[in-house]
């Protein structure tokens, strides 16, 4: 009688009225995709097995010959192999695997660069749990379930790894490593060369603080405009000699003023297009020397034209942020000021009565197919609609947050500050995890993506950015 400890490991059954939508029979299209993973399945599964002599083959004739029969390139090959040879340690996986060819190449790299951080000679009790980890996430609970993604894999195998072994929790070290860089003196930059985004192209990244940056694209945007060329154009031409920069331009700050009405030069300065400066910034910014325009007059400035002048256009673009339509993220310095109650109708140009809409949404509200209305207490912007439903906009103008009766001044009690303090960790703990996965799967897109997605969440910058990854160039055999 064959013992239970005999039998090979069998993948659990999954309900009937339960499915992934990789796997929906209803659909024809999910039916082709588990056509054309079976047949890749077919290629490679048997680089899953723990037959020696899969494992002794040559590196470089089994991947050639496996180029020359399958006409993949050399990496795809070379990931498929690989990702397939991580099943072999695997077992329940493996069968289930087997049993569906429900994972894909990209979800089984995944796999394999996540659980590749345990070494040569893992911890058979961590390869089993993860194996059982593995298993439990890729079995359906409910119809039309969706597969994890690769960036869902990593993250929780990650997560899972870390928990059971904390020796590869690098995140510190990581984090230690790129912090450890140069600290910039006010007025100075780090210029670096790497490899362009598209094939044949060099990029190349200049980092400063952000009143040294906005110097640089003031410059830049006034030689552009005085010689009747684009920013792109201007920038090439200034760093390769064949223009001279114009002699001024402007940087457009906002800072608080102390008690007697002078520039509090201790505080952090917002650059449109740039953000809150650091001490660096700070003081680099201070030493332009600037001209003071009072926001405070400016909030409840009325004029009797129509174009507003430029310290109530500042108060307002600094206030709403963005475009106050709902879910716009225009950026105000690239909106128009509206005037919410029209100016021949009567309405004054003056800020309690302007608003940034960009083009496309100023374009909604003449057509009447919405109108907004404003809390003067909160700032709030509440768009109401043709068909009775209305949506509140989701206001990032740092003054709007500033200013109100709700959120006085620049002021802060000790729970805000702790908030931020926690906001701000938080924030750089999870870029910080983001560019962690990226050094492990080497998916610029998907960095630049997640990175972007939390700048927005949180509103603040994060000062480290991926380099892309050099493609390998294909071998031909």
């Amino acid at each position: 009688m064959t013992q239970l400890t005999d039998r090979p490991p069998q993948p659990p059954p999954s309900s009937p009225t339960a499915f992934f939508a990789t796997e929906n029979p209803d659909n024809i299209d999910a039916v082709a995709g588990m056509g054309m993973r079976a047949a890749f399945h077919a290629v490679f599964h048997h680089y899953a097995t723990a037959d020696e002599f899969e494992g002794s083959k040559d590196h470089d004739t089994e991947l050639a010959r496996m180029c020359s029969a399958t006409g993949l390139s050399l990496a795809e090959v070379r990931s498929a192999v690989y990702a397939y040879r991580t099943l072999k340690d695997l077992p329940i996986l493996h069968a289930l695997q087997e049993a569906t060819h429900r994972l894909d190449l990209r979800r089984l790299k995944a796999i394999d660069r996540a659980i590749s951080v345990l070494g040569d000679t893992p911890d058979p009790e961590v390869f089993a749990a993860l194996d059982a980890f593995l298993v439990s996430l890729f079995t359906p609970t409910k119809s039309n379930q969706a597969l994890p993604g690769a960036n869902t894999i990593t993250t929780r195998l990650n997560k899972a790894i870390g928990d059971m072994d904390s020796s590869v929790a690098y995140d510190s070290k990581k984090r230690e490593k790129r912090e450890q860089g140069r600290t910039l003196l006010p007025g100075e930059c780090e210029v670096t060369f790497h490899d362009g985004y598209h094939h044949g192209t060099t990029g190349m990244t200049l980092i400063a603080d952000h009143a040294t940056s906005a110097s640089v694209k003031a410059f830049i945007g006034a030689t552009a405009k005085e010689h009747g060329i684009t920013d792109d154009e201007a920038t090439l031409l200034l760093l390769t000699g064949k223009l001279s920069p114009t002699p001024t331009a402007r940087v457009f700050g906002y800072a608080p003023k102390n008690r007697d009405g002078t520039i509090d030069e201790s505080a952090s300065v917002f650059i449109p297009g740039h953000g809150f400066t650091t001490a660096t910034g700070t003081e680099m910014f201070h030493s332009f020397e600037p001209k003071l325009v009072d926001m405070d007059a400016a909030s409840t400035r009325s004029i009797s034209g129509y174009v507003p002048p430029a310290d109530i256009a500042a108060f307002v673009r600094g206030r709403d942020g963005t475009c106050v339509y709902p879910g716009c993220e225009r950026t105000a310095w690239e909106c128009q000021l509206d005037h919410r109650i029209a100016y021949g109708l009567g309405g004054t140009t003056t800020a309690s009565n302007l608003y940034c809409l960009c083009q496309k949404h100023h374009n909604v509200k003449t057509d009447r197919r919405a109108f907004y209305l404003v809390d003067p207490s909160t700032g709030d912007v509440v768009w109401l609609f043709s068909d009775g439903t209305y949506a509140l906009a989701d206001q990032t103008g740092f003054i709007n947050s500033q200013v109100t009766e709700t959120t006085p001044r620049w002021k802060h009690t000790i729970d805000d500050v702790e908030r931020l303090k926690r906001t701000r960790s938080r924030f750089f703990a999870k870029c910080h995890r983001v560019l962690d996965v990226f050094e492990e799967n080497f998916d610029y897109e998907e960095c630049l993506k997640s990175l972007s997605s939390l700048e927005r969440e949180y509103g603040m910058e994060f000062p480290f950015h991926p380099v892309p990854f050099p493609e390998e160039p294909e071998v031909d055999y």
